[in-house]
């Protein structure tokens, strides 16, 4: 869907090659293959994607790195119509992959939910998704499906990262779901208050949330 927003708003232009969609026979109505598809079936989300690569395509060139542009731009703008055209993407998702998680393990499926809670605090905080700080993520992210048996007691082939992260993203939904979404709404709101919110809320998440120190 972003893929299509991207070609729609013409940030894409330039390709030199022809891309073509190729439809599977099963959950076929849980994609879309064309701009006009995903626009009748997903309109606002199309909007906040295309919104996003219409303002990158407004900044202006300032040089290249071989291929690759370096454009003049407000990093916070920028990542914050990132994030919402994320949120718009998940929004969409959620109710699908509720269909298809059987095919997981019930401890894979509450893990899953619980990472996408855990995220909305770091929309809320505008954190930035840059290559460094998207390696800090990955590197507490399990590095295999979960399995009922991890669900009280972690395997021992989980280091220490991968537990810390188990663990945090497990206690924050926890609490945000035993306050009925309370904690994330007073979050929402402390980081809507000013630019220094949002980066204290940064602070917060880097050092107790993502990368533990051990």
């Amino acid at each position: 869907m972003n893929f299509l927003a991207a070609v729609e708003s013409g940030f894409l232009r330039d390709m030199p090659y022809k891309i073509e969609f190729l439809s599977g026979e099963e959950r076929r109505s849980d994609f879309c293959y064309s701009i006009e598809e995903c626009r009748r079936a997903y309109p606002q989300a199309m909007d906040v994607a295309k919104r996003f690569y219409q303002y990158m395509q407004s900044r202006m060139t300032l040089s290249k790195v071989g291929t690759i542009p370096i454009i003049n731009r407000d990093d916070t703008t920028v990542i914050k119509y990132m994030w919402d055209a994320h949120r718009a993407a998940v929004d969409v998702a959620k109710p699908k992959f509720n269909d298809i998680s059987e095919y997981s393990s019930a401890t894979e499926r509450d893990f899953t939910m619980d990472f996408l809670s855990a995220f909305e605090f770091c929309e809320a905080a505008e954190y930035r998704p840059y290559f460094g700080s998207t390696v800090e993520i990955l590197l507490g992210f399990p590095h295999r499906p979960l399995t009922d048996q991890d669900a009280n007691i972690l395997a021992p082939d989980f280091n220490l990262y991968e537990k810390a992260h188990l663990t945090s993203i497990r206690t924050l939904s926890r609490v945000n779901k035993m306050t009925g979404g309370l904690l994330l709404t007073l979050w929402k709101k402390l980081m809507s208050l000013s630019e220094v919110n949002k980066a204290f809320g940064r602070f917060l998440i880097k050092r107790l949330f993502l990368i533990p120190d051990f």
